[in-house]
């Protein structure tokens, strides 16, 4: 059953996301390490949108392709623009510091979501490279998010927000599966085009924009690399 294959994998980014929570908590990055692991992010999930995602959409009628992008654009931008609006506004009591980013964040995992449950529907493989592409995206996201967090909270609190994180995941995964199964052509093409083009400004516009803050070394430039050929070799192999 495709559900349960993709949740299977699935379970990889809601381990993930609970990692990235208790490092964050008991071995806090600092900047250089964070750094380090967004270049690494990035080139993984750069691989799994080039190796995975722009192949099964490449044949796909192109005004079908253009309007999933636009909808993935205006949707992150959307996304980027509602973070800024509550950061500014000073929302969400002791969260404020931190309710711009959980809710960006928590949106992007159910499109994260409904992206792995669509691309286990069309093709199984590209479900799989997908799921451990974003993995490593949620590891990041998982010590993003509590970081993030008031340093007064307790550690079950704080481990709260990486499993809302995984839960959300799942459920974004069960939706796009139970909504879509047995569906076909331009709504699995605009679905894949949107998952594209959001995993491509996650990359230029959150991961790279944040890694920049801290000054390029050699080894986060190659950890860039490393991370996308990993995907790559992966793909390649499978």
């Amino acid at each position: 059953m495709v559900l349960v294959q993709a949740l299977s994998y699935t379970a990889l980014a809601v381990v993930a996301a609970l990692v990235g929570g208790v490092i964050a908590i008991y071995y806090p990055p600092g900047p250089q390490m964070e750094s380090n692991i967004q270049h690494f992010a990035a080139g993984v999930v750069i691989a799994a949108v080039a190796a995975e995602l722009l192949p099964d959409i490449h044949g796909r009628a192109p005004q079908v392709v253009v309007l999933g992008f636009a909808i993935g654009v205006v949707t992150m931008l959307g996304i980027h623009q509602l973070s800024k609006t509550i950061e500014k506004r000073d929302i969400g009591g002791q969260f404020a510091g931190a309710a711009g980013l959980l809710i960006t964040v928590s949106i992007d995992m159910l499109i994260d979501g409904v992206l792995i449950g669509v691309s286990f529907l069309d093709n199984p493989d590209t479900g799989i490279i997908i799921a451990i592409a974003l993995a490593i995206e949620v590891l990041f996201l998982g010590v993003a998010g509590v970081i993030a967090l008031p340093q007064d909270m307790g550690a079950v609190q704080k481990l709260a927000v990486p499993t809302i994180f995984g839960l959300l995941l799942v459920s974004g995964v069960t939706g796009g599966v139970l909504a879509l199964d047995g569906v076909t052509g331009a709504p699995i093409a605009i679905i894949l085009a949107f998952g594209s083009a959001a995993l491509l400004y996650l990359v230029t516009e959150e991961l790279l924009v944040k890694a920049g803050k801290v000054p390029e070394t050699p080894v986060s430039t190659t950890l860039f690399f490393v991370g996308f050929l990993a995907i790559f070799l992966l793909d390649m192999l499978h």
